[in-house]
């Protein structure tokens, strides 16, 4: 074990510790949101819900209900159970008469993005072989939305980090509550870009804004996001549940081979990309990961949240 990775196994227990605290901050200061405490008690009381740890599935008249709603990560953010979970609930939709899938969350956060305290607990035994396994979770449940038939719709009703952020332009139509907003702070993480939002990104934003985003972590609001296209619609906190209901249940009314058709027809020319960018991003994350100054740079950006909180 070299140093850098033994002063960073010491450091580890204090970061974890420190960030979770703050983390539970961020949730607490935005327990308020009407959107949240409706959607608890609908998760709650359907007795339809599949069970799973990290996620709620809701099999509706029409279209499957997938709720980010972690146990095993904060603020629901992404390691690989996190991630097989999403794949397994998408995986049943694409095989039932779901004619579309709604993506959205339990909680005032949609999703931060990759939990880095699972990643660095594990980076820290094996840094070559950690690496290459969570490269390869996240090549698997992006090449999942990649190759995704039927339509995914996304209701976004908090922050939507990294991970959480870059998998947007991956589904078929975003709705934001206007309270919600987008980072994708790479850079700060100490990694690389994911989620093919190296393709993505340029291509609904431009270049410059892309950039922006990807290398300066420039945060947007949900009407900014909507003025870039990276959001179809933006609607009011207090109506967001019935505004994002109504439209979907005018979706999955409507002929499921009309929907599955159509977006074949716009994602024609895209899969192969979006599957050769996937592959590029991952080989640099796990470059990135394996190396000491990728573990050096996630452990200061842990430290960083520690002193922030």
């Amino acid at each position: 074990m070299d140093a850098l990775t033994a002063n960073g196994t010491a450091t580890i227990q204090t970061s974890v510790t420190g960030v979770t605290a703050g983390k539970r901050k961020f949730i607490d200061d935005r327990r308020d949101q009407p959107f949240d405490k409706r959607l608890r008690f609908s998760v709650r009381q359907t007795e339809s819900a599949y069970r799973y740890r990290d996620i709620v599935v809701r099999k509706q008249d029409g279209f499957t209900h997938i709720l980010l709603s972690t146990k095993s990560s904060e603020n629901n953010s992404l390691n690989p159970e996190v991630m097989k979970e999403v794949q397994s609930a998408l995986s049943t939709a694409a095989a039932d008469d779901s004619k579309l899938v709604l993506l959205s969350a339990v909680g005032s956060v949609f999703c931060c993005g990759l939990d880095f305290i699972y990643f660095i607990r594990r980076l820290t035994d094996d840094r070559k072989r950690e690496s290459t396994k969570m490269a390869d979770a996240i090549r698997n449940f992006v090449n999942t939305f990649i190759q995704f038939k039927k339509p995914i719709i996304v209701a976004v009703n908090g922050p939507a980090i990294g991970l959480g952020a870059s998998i947007l332009p991956l589904c078929d139509v975003v709705w934001a509550n206007e309270k919600a907003w987008f980072q994708t702070p790479y850079t700060t993480f100490g990694q690389s870009p994911d989620g093919c939002s190296t393709v993505m990104f340029p291509k609904i934003m431009g270049g410059a804004s892309a950039n922006e985003m990807l290398l300066s972590g420039r945060k947007l609001t949900a009407q900014e996001a909507c003025g870039k296209g990276l959001v179809s619609q933006v609607f009011w906190p207090g109506t967001f549940t019935q505004e994002v209901m109504v439209r979907i249940k005018e979706l999955a009314s409507c002929n499921p081979v009309v929907l599955e058709e159509s977006k074949a027809l716009v994602r024609c020319n895209m899969k192969m990309e979006l599957e050769q960018a996937n592959e590029r991003e991952c080989e640099v994350l796990k470059k990135i990961w394996g190396s000491a100054q990728g573990m050096d740079s996630m452990l200061k950006y842990l430290q960083r949240k520690i002193d922030e909180f």
